[in-house]
């Protein structure tokens, strides 16, 4: 070791001073190469690595919060569902209801047609509904009617309403009604 930089150390006495700086130039390069090469760069690129895998990771984490979220909303109104189907009381029969209903709504005449229809909701459920058809209708009377509906206890909801008013006599209307409920599958 002690020969080597003997002859460095010789070997740049022989050197000018222009040689001298282009060497120092040279090997100050030399060093700040190696330097970049081994330690910075790597950092550089360990750096850029971590900032992109944790934009990655905040991405999901936010879509976990969000499906989350619309986990705890479909379990309430899973629940709210199972809570409206076991209030339905054994017997209870839709249309026969609909028509007392219709009775108390003092609307019964003006029924022109009671459609049901089921639609299956899974294994355990299944949505039954109603569409009742009511032609030349006061207002009041249809307002009564839904309000009788909605305030049943019965989890009774209403899903569709179409309203409008007759050409013939304005102060009457036409009115379509889709009155549905789930219950349990036995």
């Amino acid at each position: 070791m002690n020969n080597t930089i003997q002859y460095i150390s010789q070997y740049l006495n022989k050197l000018n001073a222009r040689e001298k700086g282009i060497v120092i130039f040279g090997v100050l390069g030399a060093v700040i190469i190696i330097v970049y090469g081994s330690v910075i760069a790597p950092f550089a690129e360990r750096y850029s690595n971590l900032s992109r895998m944790i934009k990655q990771r905040e991405s999901q984490y936010n879509d976990v919060l969000k499906l989350s979220g619309d986990y705890f909303f479909l379990k309430q109104e899973y629940n709210n569902l199972e809570k409206g189907a076991s209030k339905t009381k054994e017997g209870f029969s839709p249309l026969t209801f609909m028509e007392s209903v219709s009775t108390q709504a003092k609307i019964k005449d003006k029924i022109v047609s009671m459609k049901p229809s089921m639609t299956p909701m899974g294994e355990n459920y299944r949505e039954s509904s109603i569409e009742i058809k009511m032609e030349k209708v006061v207002l009041e009377h249809i307002m009564r009617y839904l309000h009788i509906v909605e305030s049943s206890e019965y989890p009774l909801k209403i899903k569709n309403l179409h309203i409008k008013s007759r050409f013939d006599d304005p102060g009457l209307m036409d009115a379509t009604v889709t009155v549905s409920f789930y219950e349990k599958v036995k």
